[in-house]
């Protein structure tokens, strides 16, 4: 998958999603449509643990005292 923002694939993925729930496509299209859905999920989740870990790494080298106030 090519590099996109968390924010790019979260709205690709909501588009996916709601073409999925209209119901009004041929089965072969759904799966395709769902795999692809499967794909940027698992992009948006890994995007998000990466940046918990940052935060957290960062936290823990007390770089982060403006969020602890």
């Amino acid at each position: 998958m090519a590099e996109k923002t968390f924010e790019q694939a979260l709205s690709e993925l909501e588009t996916l999603v709601k073409e999925l729930e209209n119901g009004d496509i041929e089965l072969n299209a759904a799966v395709k449509k769902y795999n692809e859905g499967m794909e940027l999920s698992k992009y948006c989740h890994d995007l998000l643990t990466n940046a918990e870990g940052v935060i957290v790494k960062m936290m823990k080298d007390d770089k982060l005292e403006d969020f602890k106030k």
